[in-house]
């Protein structure tokens, strides 16, 4: 199962352009077939994949146009992901949330590497397509194995959880663990979360998409190192 989220900027007509085709680009990693190292193989996909597109941006002019993008793929019994941006990715078991993925910010990057808090440290320090803000290589993107890659073990019943920041800019951790817990089917997770990031004063695109771990099969794989049962 291959999933992700990508929240587009740039004004309306460019951020739906931008989103688009960070969405068709990992979508092309279906058609490749399970790869022998899948992390490894989504941060090279996403590095070469931005590359390719901003490289035919910016032959047409400036790059204006961004989208986020964080994806994850879950493939014998393992979750594997990559993230860029500000899109968010958790993962949920036994009652206990835990966001997978950090904000990629100017403040989250000056923490990573000991440097001062810049000012507006909240905003937003990269994109898939146009690249990074200030970064040092602007014509670039940032992902850092192991922080914007990952994997885990999964087990029946887990569920995974991917959105924009129409919906954890406005409803926090916390009470997206609450909807979660309230609400077992995830389409209808997936809705009353939307419902709630609107009722909370959110007026950005509202993106969810809830996946529950249904059956493993034999080869289901324990971790002990995740989230601690209650």
């Amino acid at each position: 199962m291959l999933l992700a989220v990508a929240d587009g900027m740039g004004g309306h007509e460019d951020g739906a352009l931008a989103s688009a085709a960070a969405v068709q680009a990992f979508s092309l990693l279906w058609s490749k077939g399970r790869p022998e190292a899948p992390e490894l193989a989504l941060l090279r996909f996403v590095l070469k994949a931005h590359k390719r597109l901003h490289t035919t941006v910016a032959r047409r002019g400036g790059v204006r146009l961004g989208s986020t993008l964080t994806g994850a793929w879950i493939l014998d019994g393992r979750l594997f992901w990559v993230h860029v941006g500000d899109s968010r990715l958790y993962f949920y078991r036994n009652g206990v949330l835990v966001r997978l993925t950090q904000d990629h910010t100017h403040r989250e990057f000056a923490l990573r590497d000991q440097r001062p808090i810049p000012p507006d440290p909240d905003r937003l320090a990269q994109s898939f397509v146009y690249g990074s803000r200030g970064l040092g290589d602007d014509g670039g993107i940032r992902v850092d194995p192991g922080r914007d890659t990952g994997s885990r073990h999964l087990r029946q019943g887990d569920i995974v959880v991917l959105c924009t920041d129409g919906l954890s800019s406005f409803v926090d951790d916390r009470r997206i663990a609450d909807a979660l817990r309230e609400v077992p089917q995830p389409a209808a997770c997936a809705e009353v979360l939307v419902e709630r990031a609107i009722a909370h004063g959110s007026n950005d695109n509202v993106t969810v998409m809830v996946a529950r771990v249904e059956d493993l099969g034999a080869g289901e794989v324990d971790d002990d190192a995740l989230v601690p049962d209650e």
